[in-house]
Parts: C-alpha cells; structure tokens; sequence
C-alpha cells in the first residue's frame, strides 16, 4: 500500500503583508515537502488530500493533476 497523499495550507506569515482576504488554498505535497504547483511557499498543516472540500483545492497546473476523489467517491 502507498503513502497517503498529503495536502498541506502555505505559510505567508513571512510575507511583510499577506493576503488575509481570499479564502485559502490547500496545495498537495510533493516528498520533498514542496507544493506540487511549484509555487515557492512553504506548506504546514499536512491532511491527508482525499479530505480537502474541492472548493479548497489548488486549481493550478502540477497541484490538480495529482488531486484524489474526495472521500466517499468512487
């Protein structure tokens, strides 16, 4: 059986004025630690991605390809 894959929020908090209006994107995680997107971010709070709602789900090239069916689908 295979890891799970992992999703994970990116930490901004390094950015001198983060966007705190838009609702947040989950991003799926690569073994290395870094998002599947390519975006230079670092991701925290991994959950396993099959629990991530879609509407959370990072649409971007890299990210969406490798997305489960959310838990419940076949």
């Amino acid at each position: 059986m295979s890891d799970p894959v992992m999703a994970a929020l990116r930490d901004a908090s390094w950015y001198s004025r983060p966007d705190t209006r838009a609702p947040k994107r989950y991003h799926v995680m690569m073994d290395d630690g870094r998002p599947a997107c390519g975006g230079a971010m670092f991701l925290v709070e991994p959950v396993p991605a099959e629990r991530v709602p879609e509407p959370s789900r990072c649409k971007r090239p890299g990210c969406i390809s490798r997305w489960p069916s959310p838990a419940g689908e076949a």
